[in-house]
């Protein structure tokens, strides 16, 4: 078992290990998180829009002129 001495080398040192931890920055998560999210909502409409069209022809000319309205 190791005995407890009165030195302070190695709670300075334990010290100076907790100082140097850098914080980093969670903006680069936040980023890629609300790319992410953008892209799968805008899959999801673009694959939804897909599957109405492939299902029944009744939406046909409405999507149409929604997505190419002149």
């Amino acid at each position: 078992m190791k005995q407890k001495t009165n030195t302070t080398k190695n709670e300075t040192a334990e010290a100076i290990d907790e100082v140097q931890v850098m914080p980093t920055s969670s903006m680069s998560n936040d980023l890629k998180n609300a790319v992410l999210i953008v892209s799968i909502v805008a899959n999801l409409f673009i694959f939804s829009t897909w599957i109405a069209l492939q299902v029944t022809s009744q939406y046909d000319t409405q999507l149409a002129n929604f997505l190419f309205n002149r």
